[in-house]
C-alpha cells in the first residue's frame, strides 16, 4: 500500500524574469520549479544541528591540540591580513 501525503499548494508573487530563468533552471536539471522550492523551504526551516549532536570522527579529533586556550580577543583576521601584507613587501 503507498500512502501519499497531502501537497499544498502555495502561490508566490515573483518577478518575471527569476521565474523565467528558474524555469530554465528547473528544465535543464529535469526537474520542477515546485520541487526546487520545496527543497529550499525543507533547507531553510530545517533545525539546526546541536553542537553536542555532531560526531568528530577520530582523525579530526586527532588535530586538536589539547591545552590550548585562545583569548576572546583573539583576531586571525587582523593576523591573516597582517601575515599577507608582511609577505608582499
Amino acid at each position: 500500500m503507498i500512502f501519499l501525503k497531502k501537497m499544498e499548494t502555495v502561490s508566490i508573487p515573483i518577478n518575471e524574469d527569476v521565474a523565467d530563468r528558474i524555469k530554465q533552471y528547473a528544465a535543464q536539471r529535469e526537474t520542477t520549479v515546485s520541487r526546487i522550492a520545496e527543497n529550499f523551504f525543507l533547507l531553510i526551516t530545517a533545525p539546526k544541528a546541536n553542537e553536542k549532536d555532531i560526531k568528530i570522527s577520530p582523525l579530526v579529533q586527532s588535530f586538536s591540540i589539547d591545552g590550548v586556550i585562545v583569548p576572546d580577543d583573539f583576531d586571525y583576521k587582523k593576523i591573516l591580513s597582517d601575515a599577507r601584507n608582511e609577505k608582499h613587501q
